[in-house]
């Protein structure tokens, strides 16, 4: 799983041939064609793996305990700790969010597993903490900014420590919502 990741995240999908990730892995292509019957299970089931423990990692954030403001800025420092730790997994996440060949069972999944943010979204709208901000963009400055600093880090351009920037990147999302109020 490790070598198809390796391979996804960094030539993408369509440029890496189930004969290479065997070769990587040290298995012959039959082995691999014993777990996954083609290359696009192979892709929702990495999918799958990631998209569970990025979701585990929003879970754990979530203290009911705690000001709904302060929930969400935990679940995005949370998630970018997260990717920090897996670049690989994070970028291969975002190619095949932004992929045209998402599969109806992931497409499933992407709504039950991240529910919790959704709530947390409801929340902040109920209580006017964000005033005219949609779901849409909400979720855009939530995850996007993430990826380009996951892409920075993994090619050595990242000026600050991953503490600041995690930091600066929660305070940065918070701010350019806190302004429609």
């Amino acid at each position: 799983m490790e070598a198809a990741i390796d391979l996804f995240s960094t030539q993408g999908f369509h440029a890496t041939p189930t004969q290479q990730i065997s070769d990587r892995a040290g298995v012959s292509a039959g082995t691999l064609f014993r777990y996954f019957r083609t290359k696009e299970e192979l892709i929702d089931s990495l999918h799958s793996s990631i998209h569970r423990a990025l979701s585990d990692a929003v879970d754990e954030a979530i203290r009911p305990e705690t000001p709904v403001e302060d929930q969400i800025k935990n679940v995005k420092r949370q998630v970018l700790h997260w990717m920090f730790k897996n670049p690989k997994k994070t970028l291969f996440f975002e190619q095949f969010s932004s992929s045209p060949n998402i599969t109806e069972k992931a497409k499933g999944e992407a709504v039950i597993r991240f529910s919790a943010l959704d709530e947390l979204y409801q929340k902040a709208v109920s209580r006017g903490i964000l005033k005219g901000i949609n779901k849409e963009v909400f979720l855009a400055n939530f995850w996007y900014p993430n990826f380009m600093l996951i892409h920075m880090h993994a090619f050595g351009r990242l000026q600050s420590d991953v503490e600041e920037t995690i930091e600066q990147s929660v305070a940065s999302m918070w701010c350019g919502m806190e302004q429609r109020q």
